[in-house]
């Protein structure tokens, strides 16, 4: 698989926000996501909106549009968040399905992605926070092409000040190599519904590894 395709298709499954997974939304109320990556070989813009239908449905809309490396790129799918475990204590577990459209260069094709994620909230030494994972499989090109991707969210919550963020995130397309990025950053809470999220971005490939990251986030 060439490079600037390469980099194409991880971008457009890079786009989601932490706790997109394993938490669905509650009847009536909703989350959204505004997401900016800014490196010297180009950016990444992301929107995304969750929707609690029902107490047992989420319904989402996620955006995505890449220039990295000169190459564009872009999707726009709609999914369906379902509960497997939802309880006050403990882990979370959810399933997720999205459809929709992807592009790689100049060519749109039908996209698929099918998750699985748990999550569940920490406390330790009066600090509370959270962990989250998601595991992706992703076809494309009339299932053509086709990759495997793993994130891994913690969040610490402190006392006074930004919370702490870590984030890493694997992509193992079928016949290539397995690729990663880790993202450190901090969550300023701007009101009780309103969160900005500023960071770094490494990653093991591309001519430009190292990047920033800005996210805000709303519930309403």
């Amino acid at each position: 698989m060439r490079l600037p395709i390469l980099i194409a298709l991880i971008g457009q499954l890079w786009s989601l926000p932490a706790l997109a997974g394993a938490w669905l939304e509650h009847k009536g109320g909703g989350f959204t996501s505004t997401a900016l990556r800014a490196r010297a070989s180009g950016q990444e813009l992301s929107g995304y909106v969750a929707y609690g239908v029902t107490r047992r449905l989420t319904f989402g809309l996620d955006l995505h549009h890449s220039t990295d490396m000169k190459t564009k790129s872009a999707h726009a799918l709609m999914f369906a968040r379902l509960p497997l475990r939802q309880s006050d204590q403990g882990w979370q577990l959810a399933f997720e399905l999205a459809s929709g459209v992807g592009r790689d260069g100049a060519q749109w094709s039908g996209m698929r992605r099918l998750s699985l994620s748990a999550g569940r909230g920490l406390s330790w030494q009066g600090r509370d926070g959270w962990v989250n994972f998601d595991l992706t499989r992703e076809w494309r090109r009339g299932g053509g092409l086709a990759a495997w991707k793993l994130d891994g969210a913690l969040g610490i919550a402190r006392k006074t000040g930004p919370s702490v963020i870590l984030r890493t995130e694997l992509y193992q397309p079928d016949g290539g190599e397995m690729i990663w990025k880790a993202l450190p950053g901090l969550r300023w809470q701007l009101s009780p519904q309103r969160e900005v999220l500023t960071g770094l971005e490494w990653r093991s490939f591309g001519a430009e590894r190292l990047g920033l990251t800005v996210e805000l986030w709303h519930r309403f």
